[in-house]
């Protein structure tokens, strides 16, 4: 087909995961103690960076992330419209970023000189493999020859489906974020309290629910994904996380031992979005009927 697909690198796709879909990448980027930090690199060995950025944030250095300029969307848009293709870009959740503001106005002012052409910019409300597995999808469409208008159409129609749960490592990152308060944090770091949180329909970040010890936290996140997915069958299930592989693994085992699930890929989680949840943070994304709603009480039961 004659467009391209684009994202961020929020999305969490390595390398071959591009190269395999052929999907285009923007980056983000990072300073650390100053000192400028590119989230993706194509070349680079994704779990040594992520190990070596989640070591410099435990060991306190000064991590800070920037938005991606009109500009820079601007030199990553134009060179596929002179090729005569249009774009689907797909942004982290603006309930997250300002950067699908920045996306947009930069595809008005090129469209500007390119009146034949076309760029849709989807706000994915997600995030990390959220956002990822859904451009994957895409792909797919794409191949199997779904236009423009129809995989932007798919997109909207099924985003608020993709389910994010998640648990930190700190409680300290959610603090620094606003998320909650500095007593909470204190109080829930001494008593071992790991909050469950998830994306809502806003695309924001919220507390789904509270449990003690880090175990429990794990395996409330295994149990609600196997409570909430869809068709299990017919999807790959994404989990992402802040160094914290082994207990990723175990999360991932269980999942391919007790659910009939296509695939379920484990990469370490994209150190723009990463930096404001913080080390030992897991995730999970996968589809469901809708996204996630209050927690059921036999599920509390089930992991008490």
């Amino acid at each position: 087909m004659s467009y391209e697909i684009l994202t961020d690198s929020s999305s969490n796709l390595t390398q071959d995961l591009l190269d395999k879909y052929r999907i285009r990448m923007i980056s983000y980027t990072s300073t650390v103690d100053g000192e400028e930090f590119v989230c993706f690199s194509p070349t680079r060995d994704n779990e040594a960076a992520g190990k070596r950025f989640y070591d410099a944030m435990r060991s306190g250095s000064d991590v800070r992330t920037t938005l991606i300029n009109m500009d820079r969307f601007a030199g990553f848009f134009e060179p596929i419209l002179k090729e005569g293709r249009d774009i689907l870009f797909v942004c982290m959740s603006g309930g997250l970023s300002g950067t699908i503001q920045a996306a947009r106005i930069a595809a008005e002012d090129l469209l500007e000189n390119y009146p034949g052409r076309k760029i849709i910019c989807v706000d994915s409300l997600s995030a990390s493999l959220g956002e990822g597995l859904m451009v994957m999808k895409l792909s797919r469409l794409r191949a199997a020859g779904a236009t423009l208008e129809e995989a932007a159409a798919y997109y909207e129609r099924n985003k608020l489906k993709m389910n994010h749960i998640f648990t930190v490592g700190d409680l300290k990152y959610l603090k620094k974020g606003g998320r909650i308060s500095a007593a909470e944090a204190v109080i829930g770091n001494l008593l071992s309290i790991k909050p469950i949180l998830k994306a809502n329909d806003d695309g924001c970040i919220v507390i789904h629910d509270k449990v003690r010890t880090r175990r429990r936290a794990l395996d409330y996140l295994t149990e609600m994904t196997k409570a909430r997915i869809s068709r299990p069958a017919f999807q790959t299930i994404g989990i992402a996380h802040c160094d914290a592989p082994m207990e990723a693994d175990y999360i991932a085992n269980r999942l391919r031992r007790e659910l009939p699930v296509q695939d379920v890929i484990v990469r370490y989680y994209d150190l723009c979005t990463g930096s404001h949840v913080g080390p030992g943070t897991i995730a999970i994304f996968f589809l469901g009927e809708d996204r996630m709603g209050s927690a059921p009480e036999k599920l509390k039961k089930a992991i008490s």
